[in-house]
């Protein structure tokens, strides 16, 4: 499986790039992890300024993967926190 959350750096500025283009880059555990960590590397380095969150061409994010959380139930997605969580 292909990474779904990508960085570069490009002088000052961090870059994280959601790259899951088969699903318009819908948020799921992997993405927010991703993203996550991400940030948390690009906080922890003192030569970073600026941190970029993007999407592709197509999509910055389609939002929740509902297909992800289509088996969940309304209690499980409030006391998760998924999409605040990080």
């Amino acid at each position: 499986m292909a990474d779904v959350v990508l960085t570069d750096v490009h002088g000052k500025v961090g870059l994280i790039t959601i790259n899951r283009p088969e699903a318009l880059n819908a948020l799921n555990n992997d993405v927010m992890d991703g993203i996550a960590k991400a940030i948390e590397g690009f906080e922890a380095d003192d030569t970073i300024a600026c941190i970029v969150l993007t999407g592709n061409e197509k999509a910055f994010a389609a939002g929740a993967d509902i297909a992800f959380m289509k088996d969940f139930s309304y209690v499980q997605n409030y006391k998760s926190n998924f999409i605040t969580r990080n």
